[in-house]
């Protein structure tokens, strides 16, 4: 693991892995430590006693055999504070502002994100429980506390129990992500922030999912977004403008090559202007078509299947990042039928991957043809979610072949 610099906010790593890496130093809590159990909310239901890792002890807080399709607190998280907080960087005046580790969250919020993208969850921190301190002497009992109202997630539920994430209500075993949140300390520092930033916004993206698809699709692209600019730097990709646009915009090229005379004078000015644009584009592509996951789900509808080769898979992050920029910069959402609840496949009940519009489809104002639909949001969000899993075992990989070559 690297030594950080700690030249800005980033380099001191997210609270939840600072306070991970002081347990690590400190074995026992120290007087001026402290514990809490928080409520953790999910529609999830989940198999299994508790799970622990560092200081974080995840407990399953479910009535036994009993299962229900309602969000409601069904893990107890207890959290187990050794970071002295008179170190933080961030209580102490600086000349510049540094927003580098910032996300909007605290060190209870940055573990539940952690634990959505894990287990590919809907997941949010609620109230605490119940604290552990030295004003009470950490007793067995500590000090049980009510939650407050404006501490409950709130979780609009599907209409008629249709999920545009279907899989995300489904069981989950505790012990399934052991190996890999146990691996969220042989991350850098650094490594932890983008992660942690990443997901969030994952995190955010499948809680709002059932109330506001065309927000989750846009949060998707972001989680994907912070993941790649921090991976980028580290790959090698063509730097001709020409060759950008002429790979990530096809049909504007074609069109600006049809000009007599001054085509190949256009393409070029055009380039130059959208120089940000096609930067952020190759990044986005380059990042999902080297993390994104090898296989399909496992379990496919027999009809409407996306398919998975590179070429189609390029042409379909391409297009999602086309209605990403659209709807952030033209106000024009994304498609009302990658908007909603997949139906379900006649032969088997798996959900269809493509919405199935025939040739084409038309609602509130705006047509589309069916080759511009490219997916359902479930079946993006299971690629980013895949995706981002594969970059953070690929930063524990690296970081470990770093540490072979110390060491020889």
């Amino acid at each position: 693991m690297e030594n950080p610099q700690q030249e800005k906010f980033a380099d001191y790593g997210p609270y939840s892995h600072w306070n991970w890496r002081e347990q690590i130093a400190k074995q026992e809590l120290p007087r001026y430590g402290y514990a809490a159990e928080i409520q953790l909310f999910s529609d999830a239901h989940f198999i299994g006693t508790n799970i622990k890792h560092g200081p974080y002890t995840v407990m399953n807080a479910q009535s036994l055999g009993k299962k229900s399709e309602s969000t409601y607190a069904r893990l107890v998280l207890r959290y187990e504070q050794y970071l002295d907080q008179n170190q933080d960087p961030t209580v102490s005046y600086k000349e510049t502002t540094d927003t580098s580790r910032y996300h909007g969250g605290d060190s209870i919020e940055e573990i539940a994100s952690l634990y959505s993208l894990c287990w590919g969850i809907r997941l949010k921190a609620g109230g605490l429980v119940r604290e552990f301190a030295y004003w009470n002497g950490y007793g067995e009992y500590g000090e049980p506390r009510t939650p407050t109202t404006n501490e409950i997630p709130i979780f609009p539920s599907p209409q008629d129990r249709k999920d545009i994430l279907p899989w995300h209500s489904g069981e989950r075993k505790l012990n399934a992500i052991e190996e890999q949140i146990n691996s969220y300390i042989s991350l850098t520092p650094n490594q932890a922030s983008e992660l942690i930033r990443s997901a969030r916004l994952y995190q955010d993206a499948v809680w709002v999912s059932e109330s506001s698809p065309e927000i989750s699709w846009l949060l998707l692209v972001s989680a994907v977004e912070v993941a790649a600019n921090y991976w980028y730097p580290k790959e090698k990709i063509s730097d001709d403008l020409v060759e950008q646009l002429k790979h990530f915009k096809p049909e504007l090229f074609k069109d600006l090559e049809k000009l007599e005379d001054t085509g190949a004078k256009a393409i070029e000015i055009v380039s130059q202007h959208l120089e940000g644009e096609l930067k952020s584009t190759k990044k986005f592509m380059k990042f999902l078509l080297t993390f994104k996951p090898k296989s399909p789900p496992t379990d496919r509808p027999l009809s409407y299947q996306v398919k998975w080769s590179g070429t189609s898979m390029e042409k379909i992050f391409n297009k999602i990042y086309t209605y990403r920029s659209c709807a952030l910069h033209g106000g024009t959402p994304f498609p009302k039928s990658m908007c909603i609840p997949p139906v379900l496949d006649w032969e088997n009940k798996i959900p269809y991957e493509l919405p199935d519009v025939g040739l084409a489809h038309s609602t509130l104002g705006g047509f589309w043809k069916a080759e511009d639909l490219p997916a359902h949001l479930h079946i993006f969000e299971y690629i980013v979610r895949q995706a981002l899993l594969n970059w953070w075992n690929s930063m524990i990989e690296s970081n470990s072949k770093s540490d072979d070559q110390v060491a020889e």
